[in-house]
């Protein structure tokens, strides 16, 4: 129980954590706002929660599906709108978004197994051990994303802030897979010999890139095709704005 808590609140809060540190290097945040999306979002997640018995009826008992997939779109979108623009309401969409998305699952593993006495212990144990080790991995992504700023500029800090918001979509992709609003693709390769996605590396590849080790054809394209309007939007509109501000 212990393991599989560790592993299960990595898996939904590294991803969160990781965002965070990639928009503080576009532009860092007050720790207020910080706190306060932080705050939202715990909250949203926590109502997402208590509403899923009522949102899963729509849409012919659907609506759990959609309403991700909504999620994972609006990530994509705010994420993209925060690396042009820089605005607070953008940050604040991205961040509480992708805490609903992400933490939803957590506190519906913890609800479950919480009166649960033996496992109870094991579940706070384990909490504990993944906040402390997603903070670490934090702090050490931010001094190296800011040391990559700094030496190289903004565009390879966009170009992996890209390819994190794309993997947002890959998860819509496979939400849309499982209601068959689309049908899989073949798979375009397989690297689970070299790198598998459920090994250490593999979970913070996948956490930090939407790393796949047997992904079909149309993820791979929506991947690269959202990645690159990612960057053309980046680099033209920033490019535009510097322009007009000389």
């Amino acid at each position: 129980m212990l393991i599989t808590s560790l592993v299960m609140i990595l898996n939904q809060l590294l991803p969160v954590a990781i965002l965070l540190v990639l928009l503080q290097v576009v532009k860092k945040q007050s720790a207020f706002k910080i706190g306060s999306a932080l705050l939202i979002g715990a909250l949203m997640s926590f109502l997402y929660m208590q509403s899923a018995s009522w949102v899963s009826q729509w849409f012919e008992h659907q609506g759990l599906e959609y309403s991700q997939i909504g999620l994972c779109i609006t990530i994509f979108i705010a994420v993209l709108v925060f690396a042009i623009k820089q605005k607070s309401a953008a940050f604040y969409i991205a961040v509480i978004s992708t805490i609903t998305l992400y933490l939803s699952h957590y506190i519906i593993y913890l609800t479950s197994f919480w009166q649960n006495n033996d496992a109870g212990q094991s579940l706070f144990i384990g909490t504990l051990l993944g906040v402390g080790i997603c903070l670490s991995f934090s702090v050490l992504l931010y001094f190296l994303m800011n040391a990559i700023k700094h030496r190289f500029g903004m565009y390879p800090h966009f170009t992996l802030l890209a390819f994190n918001s794309a993997a947002k979509l890959l998860v819509a992709l496979d939400l849309a897979s499982q209601i068959d609003l689309i049908t899989n693709t073949a798979t375009v390769w397989d690297l689970r010999d070299l790198l598998n996605e459920n090994s250490e590396l593999g979970r913070v590849l996948r956490a930090l890139v939407g790393y796949e080790a047997t992904p079909d054809l149309m993820s791979v394209l929506i991947y690269s095709t959202s990645s690159v309007i990612f960057l053309l939007l980046c680099y033209v509109i920033s490019a535009s704005i510097t322009k007009e501000r000389v």
